[in-house]
């Protein structure tokens, strides 16, 4: 493709933005509510489930950059460059299998949590061994457990840790 035709092809891309101005325009207006309005029902999500604060920004910032690139992918539909939006659609596709993937580890957390929670052997208040550290354990959350051992120091270990090894109950809460 020499230069001349090049440039014709943008040329010719321009004018076909330029005839569809109105509809570019309404996408992004319609994208625009739409994206405030998913922005506004996740961020009600996330304070109901209480989520710290460094959860909450990444998790909307993914969000707000995702939904953008889905709006900028419909808009080069409409000029007519399908295979652009084709591979923007593609990136946030890849981009959402990636975080699936590495909240993977999150999820068994949160799952071995529950179990956790539920088992009369473990409570906040005994103490235990695990994995070579003894302590009283301090607090249970949906993604960790904090031991405190009897220099002060706080152990802080995934509830999963406890899902896949062994514990060993010292003392029960009084």
């Amino acid at each position: 493709m020499g230069l001349t035709s090049f440039i014709d092809r943008i040329v010719e891309i321009g004018a076909a933005a330029w005839d569809k101005l109105p509809q570019i325009l309404l996408t992004l207006l319609v994208g625009f509510i739409l994206i405030k309005l998913i922005k506004v029902l996740l961020h009600g999500v996330i304070r109901v489930s209480r989520a710290n604060q460094a959860l909450k920004g990444v998790l909307m910032s993914v969000v707000d950059v995702g939904l953008w690139i889905l709006v900028l992918a419909a808009i080069f539909q409409q000029v007519g460059l399908g295979q652009i939006a084709l591979a923007l659609s593609g990136t946030v596709a890849i981009a959402g299998i990636a975080i699936s993937v590495g909240s993977s580890a999150f999820v068994q957390d949160m799952v071995a949590g529950i179990f956790l929670a539920q088992d009369p052997d473990f409570n906040s208040g005994d103490t235990i061994e695990h994995a070579g550290v003894e302590g009283i354990v301090e607090r249970m959350d949906a993604r960790k457990v904090r031991i405190r051992d009897s220099k002060g120091n706080l152990h802080v270990f995934p509830n999963s840790a406890f899902d896949k090894a062994a514990w060993t109950v010292l003392r029960k809460r009084s």
